[in-house]
């Protein structure tokens, strides 16, 4: 599923790092859905994964808490929807969920 999303760390080798899905799913229609949980440090955080599987398209913002990605990767097209946990930091987050679906 990873590999066919264009998210396996085989495929972005430069950064020595990897995400783990915590969900995992391909449709009927072939799209792979993969959920990622994220933190808001040091070792894991949206702008970490963002660079990590070389995400450059530019953000949409669909809610206070939503924001959109749109790629290719190959011939892969990616939709990367990442919904922010709010916490009580101003600006901050405790955590995001990002869902990609690549078809």
């Amino acid at each position: 599923m990873e590999r066919k999303a264009g998210m396996h760390h085989d495929q972005h080798e430069a950064t020595g790092r990897y995400y783990v899905p915590t969900h995992a799913e391909l449709e009927d229609n072939g799209t792979a859905v993969l959920r990622y949980q994220v933190g808001n440090g040091q070792d894991s955080s949206v702008e970490d994964f963002l660079r990590t599987y070389d995400i450059a398209a530019k953000p949409t913002r669909t809610s206070p808490s939503e924001v959109t990605y749109s790629d290719r990767f190959g011939d892969v097209r990616r939709m990367f929807t990442v919904t922010y946990n709010s916490s009580a930091a101003p600006g901050g987050y405790d955590y995001a969920r990002i869902t990609v679906r690549a078809r």
